[in-house]
């Protein structure tokens, strides 16, 4: 029943059921009904080549059935889709906070004579420390949302993130918390992944992104008349930060992938 196996595995191959063990549960299942059929049309006198198409005709849509699978693992694909984004959130943000912020003291004690531990220690790396956590949790949000969406992946995953960023930033506001690392995580996401879609070369992304940032470094001295830090560090600042984010996007997406198939195998 050659057909009927490649029936099967169709279904189960389209069937988004978020586990290696429960795919070939089903698989077995639906192995065992054609069994059962097959035994008992050969008991009844029908012709193999028969069957197998009494067993194609019965069935129907194959994607309408792995659909209806797909609708009823909708939870757990839920539960482990959060759980890879909690898990690649953190390990994502640590690294990237922990490389750029390395690179930026190194930046600053080589250029300007700014100590390495004055720079590591100061305010303004906490304050980019929670900056660059918001970024990798609103550009991983991005990236999940996508896989949820088959057609016009990026505009409805952007869609969605927009109304939970809104909800996110008018709680937040009703709370009385400090809303810019909201705002600046969201639109540096946004940012970063216009440039991923828009921008194939490689040194192109880059230099995009140290740009970008680099501007925003710019906008934020100009905003701040009485920031003590001249505009040649705020501008190193920003470009290693873009530096940063453009090398955390090829991390994440290699975190993300690598947990997601990891979760899948089991």
């Amino acid at each position: 029943m050659r057909n009927a196996e490649s029936l099967i595995e169709q279904i189960v191959a389209s069937s988004r059921i978020p586990s290696l063990e429960r795919r070939s549960e089903i698989a077995r299942e639906l192995r065992s009904h054609v069994h059962d059929f097959v035994s008992e049309a050969r008991s009844a006198g029908c012709p193999d080549d028969e069957i197998e198409k009494m067993i194609l005709a019965n069935w129907g849509d194959p994607l309408q059935v792995a659909r209806n699978f797909a609708w009823v693992y909708r939870h757990e694909r839920a539960v482990r889709a959060l759980l890879v984004f909690a898990l690649s959130t953190l390990a994502v943000a640590a690294l990237s906070a922990a490389g750029t912020l390395l690179a930026q003291a190194g930046v600053a004690a080589a250029g300007f004579g700014i100590p390495f531990l004055d720079t590591l220690g100061s305010r303004h790396a906490i304050i980019e420390a929670i900056d660059i956590l918001s970024t990798v949790a609103a550009y991983l949000g991005l990236i999940s949302l996508e896989r949820l969406f088959r057609k016009c992946p990026v505009q409805k995953a952007a869609a969605l993130l927009s109304l939970i960023f809104a909800i996110a930033l008018v709680s937040a506001a009703a709370a009385g918390a400090r809303v810019p690392f909201l705002i600046l995580g969201f639109a540096g996401a946004l940012f970063l992944r216009g440039v991923q879609m828009f921008l194939r070369a490689r040194v192109t992304r880059f230099g995009a992104a140290m740009l970008g940032f680099g501007l925003a470094g710019a906008s934020v001295w100009a905003s701040l008349p009485g920031f003590h830090r001249p505009l040649s560090v705020t501008l190193a600042s920003w470009m290693v930060l873009g530096l940063g984010y453009q090398l955390m996007t090829g991390l994440a997406a290699r975190v993300d992938r690598e947990l997601c198939d990891r979760l899948d195998r089991r």
